[in-house]
């Protein structure tokens, strides 16, 4: 009897060691991470600068997917639903985590995922042509006031940061606006260009991109982002908002710990390489990086906050 323990004993210790040594593996595949938005956003932008040093980091090919629509909770949703092995994760923004799941029905919620990493907290800007009529703040909102509903106002979907943050300023400033939603940065900008709106609001690395098309009304930060201190915000305008566009990798709950740890530390990595931080600087975008587990208390925390906010502007279903 002894020696059958022993022997059973003995097998399970062999295949609990397999079961380690093959979690250690990871990544023994390339790893797919979906951005929820259209190719050339300020999201997939990011995402895509991040993916070399990751890969570096792991030591394995890091894919980017693109899958829009919905505001952004079709590629939250397909991250969700993924398989819970590593290999598929999303870098999932505020909008579709934070304020979509307040507006609709959907397969998710914050508790659906594992938290990687915080990988940008970007400040937003209210963007114009370069050739805009406007060139201050102040131009446009006289404007609005004095034509109200006239102003298109581009939103990366209705609920999203840019559509909260333009019903910040409605309400902050007594302007009106005709908002309009698109599937992400790019076609919002390829509207802005054609002149079916007027104005959007976009995350600086997006602002800086396309500097030769577009240019700034107002930084909407509290204070002067330390990148680009020579852009005044709503604030010194005498609007006072703060509304960052921040995104953070996540998988589909129930991931591997050795797996979660490997992505974390390979999401550190790669935000700390010379690789990420000098094109950020160029973007004129802060290095933001926030660990799994501090990075899973902030989205619940902006999730209450942005339910009070979303309630209060009476368009929560």
């Amino acid at each position: 009897m002894t020696i059958i323990k022993t022997v059973f004993a003995g097998l399970v210790g062999a295949v609990g060691l397999g079961a380690a040594a093959l979690a250690q593996d990871f990544p023994a595949k390339p790893v797919t991470i979906i951005v929820p938005f259209s190719a050339g956003g300020g999201t997939d932008i990011t995402t895509r600068i991040l993916a070399g040093p990751m890969a570096e980091a792991l030591g394995a090919e890091v894919v980017v997917k693109n899958t829009d629509g919905a505001g952004g909770t079709i590629g939250a949703a397909e991250t969700a639903r993924a398989k819970a092995d590593g290999y598929t994760i999303g870098m999932i923004p505020v909008g579709p985590m934070t304020t979509q799941p307040h507006l609709r029905q959907l397969p998710y919620e914050p508790a659906s995922f594992d938290y990687i990493c915080q990988a940008y907290s970007a400040p937003s800007a209210l963007v114009v042509r370069q050739d805009s009529p406007f060139e201050t703040l102040g131009d446009m909102l006289a404007y609005a006031k004095e034509n109200p509903g006239e102003l298109n106002y581009g939103v990366q979907a209705v609920g999203s940061i840019p559509h909260v943050a333009g019903l910040g300023l409605a309400s902050a400033s007594g302007a009106e606006f005709t908002f309009i939603p698109y599937k992400g940065s790019a076609p919002t900008f390829k509207a802005m260009l054609d002149g079916s709106i007027d104005m959007f609001v976009a995350h600086i690395s997006f602002l800086t991109q396309n500097s030769d098309q577009v240019r700034s009304l107002a930084m909407l930060t509290s204070e002067r982002v330390l990148t680009a201190e020579d852009l005044p915000t709503a604030t010194d305008q005498g609007i006072p908002m703060n509304f960052p566009i921040w995104g953070g990798l996540v998988a589909p709950k129930g991931i591997p710990a050795e797996a979660k740890a490997a992505l974390e530390r390979a999401c550190e990595v790669g935000m700390n390489s010379e690789a990420f931080t000098a094109r950020m600087g160029e973007l004129r975008m802060p290095v933001a990086f926030m660990g799994g587990d501090a990075f899973e208390a902030f989205v619940q925390s902006e999730f209450d906050k942005n339910d009070k906010l979303l309630t209060e502007a009476g368009i929560k279903q």
